[in-house]
């Protein structure tokens, strides 16, 4: 079991790696469900993150899940101990803010290029919270397996298609660069349906076959006259009858 997992945690951590530029050393954000099991258990994050993928991590927490635990630190001293050694993320909220909206909100905005070691991994047991990550793109979900084997969430069927998507716009061409194309593409389909015509003519006359040469136009004396204009024809009408009318009465 634990070959076959080592192995998810590594293919899962490529997806992250192409698509979105992860890098050593990685940013580990804890919730209080996570620092619980962790200290219950005796789980050396550091040590087992760098089995799995011979990378150093860095472990943080927020100021709002350190608050969450100091207000169960009756129940969970150890974990408020431990959560107080972790670095603490300026997330900027005040008092009244849950730790699962606190983290939801500290990995929302995509970094920038510049900022790419920004990227932040939640480390949580919290079902509803690791669903609610599960459907952003850029997040990496951890969670213990068994209570004692970290685990990384497969990335979802949806985070994948758009992924994948924007990977193809990204080397489509744009409008100016559409219109450079367009005459090379003209010509290069032009060089193509000469060449195809020589090859059928080679074999036309390797076969001593031939050819007919294809009519230029139609031929001008096959062709209708243009039918005369209606007036013409209307006052040509009119002369004819009356000069019928005048050898008519010149016979009587």
């Amino acid at each position: 079991m634990k070959i076959k997992k080592n192995k998810n945690f590594k293919k899962n951590l490529q997806f992250y790696r192409i698509f979105f530029n992860f890098h050593q050393p990685y940013q580990l954000v804890l919730d209080g469900n996570f620092i619980k099991v962790m200290t219950d258990n005796g789980i050396d994050l550091e040590r087992q993150f760098l089995k799995l993928t011979k990378q150093k991590c860095w472990r943080h927490t927020t100021e709002c899940v350190l608050r969450e635990l100091k207000s169960l630190s009756h129940l969970f001293p150890r974990a408020y101990q431990v959560a107080q050694k972790l670095s603490k993320l300026n997330c900027k909220h005040i008092e009244g803010v849950s730790a699962a909206e606190c983290l939801q909100d500290v990995v929302k905005q995509v970094p920038s290029q510049e900022s790419a070691n920004q990227f932040y991994w939640i480390c949580t047991q919290d079902e509803e919270l690791k669903t609610e990550l599960h459907q952003i793109d850029h997040v990496p979900v951890c969670y213990l397996y068994q209570n004692n084997l970290l685990e990384l969430i497969e990335p979802s069927r949806k985070s994948r298609v758009n992924v994948k998507q924007k990977s193809a716009n990204k080397y489509q061409p744009n409008e100016l660069e559409k219109k450079m194309i367009q005459p090379i593409k003209k010509q290069i389909n032009k060089e193509l349906v000469e060449k195809r015509m020589l090859k059928e003519r080679k074999v036309v006359q390797s076969l001593g076959i031939k050819l007919r040469k294809p009519a230029k136009g139609a031929n001008p004396l096959s062709m209708k006259k243009k039918a005369l204009n209606l007036k013409i024809r209307k006052r040509r009408h009119k002369i004819k009858g009356k000069h019928r009318r005048r050898l008519q009465q010149e016979q009587q």
